[in-house]
This record gives structure tokens, sequence and C-alpha cells, in this order.
């Protein structure tokens, strides 16, 4: 007797990858919305250190960075996806947020009118962005695991609880801050 296979496993994979597609993308939106201003400022800081950017005007570029940040948190995924895959096979399991800035430094900021000229190659720049995007991260994750250590501690709160989440938003509001108001 021959069994037919309803695609039940295939369908299982799927839905997992797919889960986990949507939870790493919520993690590093989460981790842009709390540490938008503090990116802007060292990406700024360390394009024109490092004269990748060279420009007679620092103050219109770190407006332009910040576009280009808060376009990549409030773009759709087919728009993000789109727009990196020039340089999507730049480096093997990439930052995609440091894929987006890489791109928009090349294809935006370079027609910017405060740019004299960006010195580089796509790899170079990229390394550069993730090395930013990279030490930021580090330190949200240790404070994320610092409340959540601290959530764990206390008996009373059971995790998934109504009060658990209460404490959770306090706890990342009082070290964190607010998430920034996209506009």
């Amino acid at each position: 007797m021959k069994t037919w296979d309803s695609g039940r496993v295939q369908d299982k994979l799927i839905n997992r990858l797919e889960r986990k597609e949507r939870q790493e993308a919520f993690q590093r939106d989460r981790f842009l919305k709390f540490k938008l201003p503090e990116v802007q400022k060292k990406l700024a800081q360390v394009l024109l250190m490092q004269n990748i950017v060279e420009t007679d005007n620092p103050a219109a570029i770190s407006d332009s960075i910040l576009k280009g940040l808060k376009k990549a948190l409030n773009s759709s995924d087919f728009d993000f996806k789109y727009f990196i895959a020039p340089v999507r096979a730049l480096v093997p399991r990439s930052n995609l947020y440091s894929l987006y800035m890489t791109q928009y430094i090349m294809e935006v900021l370079i027609n910017d009118p405060g740019v004299i000229e960006i010195y580089g190659t796509d790899l170079e720049i990229y390394h550069v962005v993730n090395e930013v995007f990279s030490q930021i991260n580090n330190k949200f994750e240790r404070a994320e695991e610092e409340i959540t250590a601290r959530l764990a501690a206390d008996k009373s709160l059971i995790p998934g609880s109504r009060e658990y989440e209460i404490a959770l938003d306090h706890l990342i509001y009082k070290k964190l801050g607010e998430p920034q108001v996209q506009k």
C-alpha cells in the first residue's frame, strides 16, 4: 500500500522557519526602536572620523543617516529586501540593518548635496557600519539579559503572566528609556 504524503512535515518546517524569521525581525526592530539616536550619532561620527564620508556639513550627514535608519525601520518587508538586494551576498550571515545602511550610504547618501565624496568599497563600508551596530547591540543584549535575570529572581512573577509583562516593560523603560517615536 502506498502512503500519500500530504506535505505536513514540509508545512511544519516552513512554519518554523517563518516564525523564527518573524522573531528575529521583531528583535532587530525592537533594538533599533530603543537605540535609534545612539546608532545615528555613533554611525555618523565613525563614518566621518574614519574618512569614509567627506563632507563640509557634518550635521546634514547626521540628519541623512537618521532618515536612512527611520526608513529602514518603517519600510515594509518587501521594500527592505528589495533595497538590500544589490549587497545581499556581500558577506555570509550578515546583519540586515548593516546591509541596509551600507546600501543607503552607497546609493542615497552619495547623492546628498552635503557629501563631497565617499571612500571605500562596499565591503569596507559594511564592516565599519556593522562594527557600530555590533557594539551597540552587545550593550543592548547585556541590558536585556540583566532585566531577564532580575525578573527570574523574583519568584512572585510567572513568565507569560500579565504581571510579568508589566514588570518587564517597566524595567525595560527604566533601563533603556522610551522607544523612539517614528515619523
